[in-house]
């Protein structure tokens, strides 16, 4: 089992120090996961809701433990998460990363279709445009980040008290 670290609260630091790696893991773990659903939370009531409101169901949370020295990977965004073999795209919103990270101006090399007429086009007819990048994940994140550090300190505390209890019996 690889050894997880939480970092910024010295006194939480101190007493995983103190535990065995495994309960101090199963302590960690369990904060890091309190954590994740508080900032899924922030960003899913941040994002905005357009016509479908698919934006926001395809914000997600993923957890993968450690592994064959690999690190913890804990992630909240947009498009992220199990993603269902039988899912069809009406569950997400295939465009939510491009609302969340924007695009830069694309152009066209030629016109085709019923424009193929237009022999010199400007570049304003072979320009598709670009979207702006919105910062609501960001913005949410900024935002709970003392909500989710306190429930990462209370979850740990409720985990430390279990597992106190259990080298106890």
């Amino acid at each position: 089992m690889a050894r997880q670290f939480i970092t910024g609260d010295v006194e939480l630091e101190k007493t995983l120090a103190k535990l065995a790696d495994k309960a101090a893991d199963r302590v960690a773990r369990s904060a890091i996961g309190a954590g994740l659903t508080v900032m899924k939370g922030a960003i899913k009531k941040a994002a905005p809701v357009g016509k479908t409101g698919m934006l926001k169901k395809s914000i997600g949370s993923r957890f993968q433990r450690a592994s064959h020295g690999k690190p913890v990977v804990a992630k909240a965004g947009v498009n992220v998460g199990k993603k269902k073999k039988k899912e069809v795209n009406t569950k997400r919103a295939p465009h939510a990363h491009l609302v969340a990270l924007g695009t830069k101006a694309r152009t066209r090399k030629r016109l085709g279709g019923k424009y193929a007429y237009i022999q010199d086009p400007s570049p304003d007819q072979l320009s598709t445009g670009s979207v702006t990048a919105n910062e609501f994940v960001k913005f949410a994140a900024s935002s709970a980040r003392g909500r989710m550090a306190a429930k990462m300190k209370e979850r740990a505390a409720k985990k430390l008290a279990q597992e106190a209890a259990k080298a106890r019996r």
